[in-house]
């Protein structure tokens, strides 16, 4: 149910948002497609990192070893690149939306507070991971564990966001809010929103994977690269379908108003959804095809269309936080300037 008499939505700021709403709508929904990319393959990567060099250590492969450093060292490169891509977006939807996002952030209290150090820590424990990955040779035991607690708290961090940005959306359910872990199980998305990202990490990092597999087995021919390339096509496939299964669930978990939206209540709701699920099906067909043979035009192609996904998906986002706070804003509206 939504407020009815009181809103528990407070005031907004006495300062107007300082630009064109339109125009910050676009930003965020751009920024936070880059940032997006960047971010999944961050998590997925070092996830990915500790578990080839669990399967090298169980299987005394070296080859998988070698890949799983490689992932590392990937992971090293594109962190700093997800953080920066991801301070526009932060900005924005804390302008536009300062209403809802600064009380679901002091709900959440000390772990928001806790965020900076805690990428600060993971950042550091997977430096160790990779610069280390040589010399512990003989302590494997040690290397993994700083691989694993980095990974871990990166999967952490990701849930934090997440549950800040379910909070958002549901200001009905502040009232005897009692912190971020009373928070996990009291707004009715999360996990079906950590559900979702997670396979669109795995599925991201398969596809650069893939990618990366392929141009540097064009300089050398090395067992590490075809691992990569065979691996990344085949966890691109199947975390892509998986989003199938994710994403009706995350749907049918929103609250009835919004689900109706998408499900025949509003046309242009409906249609984005319905060219968001032909062309996700078209790119499993993709994927498909390219996990049986391996094709260069098939790889541009599901790029391509994984873009395209990126971006429609950003934008059902985008909707559907406005449809949650839509009849918030009736109650207290933005101060837009006017």
């Amino acid at each position: 149910m939504y407020a009815k008499a009181e809103s528990p939505v407070p005031n907004d700021l006495g300062l107007a948002i300082p630009g064109n709403m339109p125009v910050f709508e676009g930003l965020i929904v751009i920024g936070f497609i880059l940032h997006l990319i960047y971010v999944n393959i961050v998590v997925a990567g070092s996830v990915y990192a500790v578990l080839f060099e669990i399967r090298g250590i169980l299987k005394r492969d070296k080859v998988s070893d070698g890949l799983g450093l490689q992932l590392a060292t990937l992971v090293s490169i594109h962190k700093s690149i997800a953080v920066v891509l991801g301070v526009a977006p932060l900005l924005i939807i804390s302008t536009i939306y300062t209403q809802f996002f600064y009380p679901s952030t002091i709900l959440i209290g000390k772990w928001w507070l806790m965020l900076i150090p805690l990428l600060i820590i993971s950042f550091l424990l997977l430096y160790v991971y990779k610069y280390m990955w040589d010399k512990w040779q003989n302590r494997k035991r040690l290397h993994l564990s700083f691989g694993i607690a980095g990974a871990l708290i990166l999967l952490f961090v990701t849930l934090l966001f997440i549950t800040n940005v379910a909070s958002m959306l549901h200001p009905e359910l502040w009232s005897g809010s009692k912190g971020f872990f009373d928070s996990l199980f009291r707004y009715p998305t999360i996990w079906q929103r950590y559900f979702h990202f997670m396979a669109a990490s795995f599925a991201i990092i398969g596809m650069y994977m893939y990618w990366w597999g392929k141009r540097k087995g064009r300089e050398k021919e090395d067992p590490v690269y075809r691992l990569a390339t065979k691996f990344g096509k085949g966890s691109a496939f199947l975390f892509t379908l998986l989003q199938l299964i994710a994403g009706p669930i995350l749907l049918l978990s929103m609250n009835s108003e919004v689900r109706a939206s998408f499900l025949g209540g509003s046309a242009f709701h409906t249609s984005l959804l319905t060219i968001s699920v032909a062309f996700a099906l078209v790119l499993i067909v993709l994927l498909y095809r390219l996990y049986k043979v391996d094709s260069r035009k098939l790889f541009i192609s599901s790029v391509v269309v994984l873009l395209m996904i990126m971006g429609l998906m950003s934008w059902i986002r985008h909707e559907v936080r406005d449809l949650h706070l839509a009849p918030y804003m009736e109650q207290v509206p933005r101060n837009l300037g006017d």
